[in-house]
């Protein structure tokens, strides 16, 4: 049978003849494989180096071995799912079922014929002598280096125990078999690979060539996604000889590397200062800026962790070192890793067209956000291409390469890490961590880029865990990374500094330096410390006052308001702070000037409220915006507003939290203000505290800080030193909190400080578990499978499970609604995340109005998988603009 009458993409959409034969879909792919591997670009060039082969063997040797991944589609079982229009095709087999993806039969087919095919010549394989064990290290490899091209549907497959008459036939499998056989015949006497036969045959290389296997999986899904797009890639249904079809296939692949953004890498330029960044304007660098604009930049990858207070330019440094590490050859994109949506957002409006900078004036480095609610995002909705048309299935469960390009394609989420400089949640770099499908695109994306992660103390055990084998494999593959911090305790410097030194091959070694500020360098040879110097203007001393009632903090706030001052008081939990704004906004002059923020609001509220916030408190704010203002807020406040008050109350939290809660105290510079001070409410000092010495007087700071050892250990530093210096006793603030300090735990608190070891330690081990052993390669290990579909892992763990909820209301006419109907973005502005013991609290939507809400369902996919709210329906629970979801026992708003 001519394997010219197997099609290998269809379009029965369009109702007419389309099909696209097997062979020519087969080198469309091949064709944009080639092109992205082409010898000059700095990634063949590492991948090359790593394999020890020269950057032309190594794209011919894997570029052959992609013009097989659909070799499955050879399988009759396969043929027999469509029957395009038009072309004389393979006749179907009625008896066989297409029960197993074409990815897994082609590792089926391989499987089976391997060895003939390199005996018969139709692999082109040199002639030489194969042991039974070099037979045997030779399938290993061979099995190694084939999985990424099978893999091309964004997992690993094997062939298992299926078997070949199963899918192929027992009467045609001679046909189908000889007809795949003859396209990899005339297939390899077209590319002629150059097969490296010493190193197929060494454990060693099989070995380096599982290190880069992740990569290469992303390099072959990629190839395949943009080689299956039909705008750039014409069906074709008329034979054509391979080395004819050939040349026309890579002219398209460039059209389509060009239209998609990647044939033409940006230029990155050598850095200039930052006047060039700024138009010429004169700035002066920070001590840092200046130490990263002068500190060596060496050979090979390399990680920098930079440490110093708010306002001291931590993210321009970043840049400069960014732009500097392009320059030198060490990267060709940027991926800015942030702990939350919000922070992003912040990083993607302040980076605006800086990025620019960084390359050529002809070049046009791509921008993109990521996050889940990136669509909210007017500055980024703006830059998104419009979609393209999608094809059908082949099958209900075996999505097309096209179906799943285009949808990747609209979803700046999985395209930020493909985008030359894209902006998102560390969650998004995690993803390439753990087994969701076309992870392996992650982590080619982020193989030559250089990783900035902000925040680094911010991210809980499990987080960190998974951060630090990030870390290993960027540095295994040639990738350098530049972190963040104000308030790194020194033992997880530590541990990221060996996780980057494990990912070069190096032993640990010694970090010694307490000084802060401090900027280190690890590279493979020499890990460099750094102490540096502050500016005075960001230099401050921030004096605590001792609160132990709600109604002395109730007191101190209004004392503030009849001052003419802004306040803000944070508090640990929602409902804490529902029943500060209440009393508050009872007593206040003027309650229009109280806010309430928090992470209960739906997201057309919570939008407006900081956008409220940010207008009497920002940085433009005047005088008469901020006298007597009243901010009653959670943790949102301190994580992704740009504000400042005049003074703040605190509700008592781990050091680092209130350290970065006093950095929105007199942030920016004002007129005359008192001395900044924070008043924090704490429990009475006690040196002998008991399990319950927190509860008594935060309850719902006790839910949420556990480790209360952690509190009182934060209490007893602050009482000692009176105030929060920094920088001067950054070190001291953070070490006598987080550093060796069990000695010091009072017995009353050591059952909580081990129930929250043993959870970090629970937390640890599940980041490892969850996570896919990148050393052991793209391939998928029967004993231990990890891609099961049905298992939820994610980039965080949680104690409870979250659950969007949606707002509906009924229009005049009856007719039910979204709570923010006739605003752009309707369905996710209507949304609000709660805990699933809190989501189970609310009304539950009646029969009657089942219907309705399935049409708005059909109407909107961000309203899958969650949960309908009718607010005027609940009479337990409601619901209020500048309240937000209420949980209360007679459900009338407050």
């Amino acid at each position: 049978m001519s394997y010219y009458l197997y099609w290998g993409k269809a379009q029965p959409a369009d109702g007419g003849d389309s099909c696209h034969l097997l062979p020519y879909h087969s080198l469309d792919v091949a064709a944009v494989g080639w092109l992205l591997l082409a010898p000059e670009r700095p990634l063949t060039r590492l991948l090359a180096a790593r394999l020890d082969l020269p950057s032309e063997g190594l794209r011919r040797f894997l570029v052959f071995l992609l013009g097989l991944h659909d070799l499955g589609k050879f399988a009759r079982a396969f043929q027999g799912v469509a029957r395009p229009q038009g072309g004389e095709l393979v006749p179907p087999i009625e008896r066989l079922a297409y029960t197993e993806r074409h990815d897994r039969l082609g590792a089926l087919l391989w499987q089976a014929s391997w060895i003939e095919w390199l005996r018969d010549g139709t692999l082109r394989w040199p002639d030489c002598d194969l042991h039974r064990k070099t037979r045997q290290q030779l399938s290993e490899t061979l099995r190694a280096v084939l999985a990424p091209m099978f893999g091309h549907h964004g997992q690993p497959v094997g062939a298992g125990r299926l078997e070949l008459a199963d899918f192929f036939g027992d009467d045609y499998s001679a046909s189908d078999c000889e007809a795949a056989r003859q396209f990899v015949a005339d297939w390899a006497t077209l590319l002629d690979p150059d097969w490296p036969v010493q190193h197929l045959v060494s454990p060693e290389w099989r070995e380096a060539f599982l290190a880069l296997s992740w990569t290469i999986a992303g390099w072959a899904t990629l190839s395949d996604w943009l080689g299956s797009n039909r705008d750039h890639f014409e069906y074709r249904q008329d034979e054509m000889p391979l080395d004819d079809y050939w040349p026309l296939a890579l002219k398209r692949a460039q059209l389509s590397l060009q239209q998609s953004g990647f044939a033409d890498p940006p230029k990155p330029v050598a850095y200039t200062g930052l006047s060039h960044w700024f138009g010429g304007e004169s700035v002066t660098p920070t001590p840092l800026q200046r130490k990263a604009e002068t500190l060596t930049i060496g050979d090979g990858p390399q990680l920098f962790i930079l440490e110093d207070v708010t306002g001291s330019g931590k993210t321009e440094a970043a840049c400069i070192l960014a732009q500097r590490l392009l320059a030198a050859g060490h990267g060709e994109g940027l991926y800015f890793a942030l702990p939350t949506m919000a922070t992003s957002n912040a990083m993607y409006q302040r980076l605006g067209n800086l990025h620019q900078r960084f390359y050529a004036a002809k070049s046009r480095p791509s921008f993109v956000l990521a996050h889940g609610a990136r669509d909210l995002n007017d500055t980024f909705v703006n830059s998104v291409a419009s979609e393209q048309p999608e094809d059908q299935d082949y099958a209900a469960d075996d999505i097309t390469a096209t179906t799943y390009c285009n949808r990747w394609l609209a979803d700046s989420r999985k395209k930020s890490l493909l985008a030359d400089v894209g902006v998102g949640t560390i969650d998004q770099a995690l993803m390439g961590l753990l087994p969701f499908r076309h992870q392996s695109l992650r982590l080619y994306g982020l193989a030559r880029k250089v990783l900035i992660v902000d925040e680094v103390h911010a991210y809980d055990h499990y987080m960190q865990t998974l951060l630090q084998q990030l870390l290993t494999h960027h540095a295994r593959q040639g990738g350098s990374a530049i972190l963040l911090t104000a308030t790194l305790p020194h033992g997880m410097r530590e541990e990221l500094a060996v996780a980057w030194r494990h990912g070069l091959g190096q032993p640990p070694a010694s970090m010694r330096e307490q000084a802060f500020p401090l900027l280190t360098r690890i590279d493979h040879d020499s890990v460099r410390e750094v102490p540096l110097s502050t500016r005075p203007e960001v230099a401050r001393e921030v004096g605590v006052h001792w609160l132990t009632t709600e109604e002395q903090a109730f007191e101190t706030v209004m004392a503030a308001v009849e001052a003419g001052e802004c306040v803000a008081w944070v508090r640990n939990t929602v409902d804490d702070a529902i029943r500060a704004f209440e009393q508050l906004r009872a007593s206040h002059p003027d309650p229009e000037r109280c806010l309430l923020f928090h992470s209960r609001f739906a997201m057309t509220d919570r939008q407006r409220i900081e956008s409220d916030v940010i207008g009497r408190l920002g940085k433009a704010s005047n005088p008469d915006q901020r006298r007597g203002q009243v901010l009653i807020s959670t943790q949102v406040f301190q994580e992704s507003l740009d504000c400042d008050v005049d003074y703040m109350v605190s509700d008592l939290a781990p050091i680092d939290l209130l350290i970065q809660r006093a950095g929105r105290l007199q942030r920016h510079t004002r007129g005359p203000r008192r001395q900044p001070l924070l008043a924090i409410l704490a429990p009475e000092w006690s040196d002998t505290p008991d399990a319950q010495w927190l509860k008594r007087t935060l309850p719902g700071t006790q839910a949420v800080y556990r480790d209360t050892s952690l509190l009182w250990l934060t209490q007893r530093v602050l009482r000692e030193l009176g105030a929060i210096r920094m920088p001067d006793e950054a070190r001291t603030l953070i070490e006598s909190v987080y550093g060796s300090v069990a000695d010091l735990v009072p017995d009353g608190l050591l059952d909580a400080r081990f129930e929250q070891h043993g959870m970090r330690r629970h937390a640890v081990s599940m980041a490892g578990f969850n996570a896919l052993a990148l050393e052991q390669g793209y391939l998928r290990h029967p004993e231990f499978d990890q891609w099961q579909e049905e298992q939820e892992i994610g980039t965080r763990l949680v104690d409870e499970p979250t659950v969007n909820v949606v707002l509906l209301k009924h229009r005049e006419d009856g007719e039910l609604t979204l709570w923010a109907e006739g605003q752009r973005h309707a369905d996710m502005l209507s949304q609000v995340k709660l805990r699933q013991s809190q989501a189970e609290k609310l009304a539950g939507l009646s029969c009657d109005c089942q219907p309705q809400w399935e049409a708005l369902q059909e109407q909107s996919k961000a309203l899958c998988f969650t949960q309908p709210w009718l607010v005027e329906a609940d009479t337990a629970c409601t619901y209020d603009g500048g309240w937000g979801v209420v949980f209360s026992k007679d459900g009338n708003p407050r």
